[in-house]
């Protein structure tokens, strides 16, 4: 792909200076976060994905040091959608495996997971207390929203949640449902929640430890949600190519020998209350486990 081309195919691009690491030299690797340009392939901490994506990176420029890295390209989420769904070697950070994305493109072992989406709220002045079960869970989010008409949900455009969320989302009333697009998304929408612009935004709570100001961290009200699993996986995506497939071949490799490691875990867990941390890592294992029995 030439530089033009580049530019025509994305809104803001970065390229990473070729040193050691992958298969390709024609694969790119996507993101829609502009943190990742910054920091993915540095050896600076930031959040769980972060740190788990050079975690994996930095394994594999140790133990292949004749391969190349990819160049990382920024793009909106949309647009990554369509670039995995082609036949040319694109592969994407931080993705979700839904059913529906299953079908269109190819997913690697997980490389990190995160506590699921809960919904906060700064206080309102609403009942909730009949969308509650007993064990503290939001039962039913089209019915809360449906029984309070003028309150708005902040999510963010082109960005999966999960199949039971995104099943939820799309029977949201339009008039309440309020889409963010491009850009840095996860600070943004944090800023338009602060500033009272929604009701209701749906997001992980690291995103939230990560960007809300220590007033908001004070007053925020969250709900985990009922049927929706507690924990979300993130996987490198790719498209169906050779080069590709050999890009997640190398991918995989290093996963199945960082997750017998402690620094694996530990990364997760540097960012969570001590008081979760033994039940996150149990949450983990078992999760990593599952995946390597189900690519046997």
């Amino acid at each position: 792909m030439t530089l033009v081309s580049t530019f025509l195919l994305f809104s803001t691009v970065a390229l990473s200076a070729c040193v050691p690491f992958i298969a390709s030299a024609q694969l790119l690797l996507l993101s829609d976060d502009p943190l990742d340009i910054k920091m993915v392939f540095s050896d600076q901490t930031l959040d769980i994905s972060t740190d788990s994506n050079n975690l994996v990176f930095e394994y594999i420029a140790q133990t292949t040091p004749e391969l190349t890295r990819p160049q990382l390209l920024l793009a909106p989420g949309n647009r990554i959608d369509q670039l995995l769904r082609s036949n040319q070697p694109y592969c994407a950070l931080n993705r979700i495996k839904t059913k529906k994305r299953a079908k269109q493109y190819l997913f690697s072992l997980p490389v990190h997971l995160y506590p699921s989406h809960r919904l906060y709220f700064l206080p309102l002045n609403i009942e909730l207390s009949s969308f509650v079960n007993a064990q503290g869970q939001l039962t039913n989010l089209n019915a809360l929203l449906k029984a309070h008409p003028k309150t708005t949900l902040l999510t963010e455009a082109q960005r999966s949640y999960g199949d039971y969320l995104d099943a939820q989302l799309a029977s949201v009333n339009k008039d309440q449902l309020i889409r963010r697009p491009g850009g840095d998304s996860y600070k943004s929408t944090i800023a338009m929640f602060e500033r009272g612009r929604v009701s209701f935004i749906l997001t992980y709570p690291t995103t939230i430890q990560r960007y809300a100001s220590a007033l908001t961290l004070q007053q925020v009200h969250s709900l985990e949600i009922a049927q929706n699993p507690p924990f979300v996986l993130g996987h490198i995506a790719c498209s169906d190519t050779p080069e590709s497939r050999k890009f997640l071949q190398t991918i995989n490799g290093a996963l199945r020998k960082l997750y017998q490691t402690e620094r694996f875990y530990d990364l997760h867990l540097r960012y969570l209350p001590e008081s979760e941390r033994a039940y996150f890592k149990k949450q983990l294992e078992q999760q990593t486990t599952r995946a390597l029995e189900e690519t046997q």
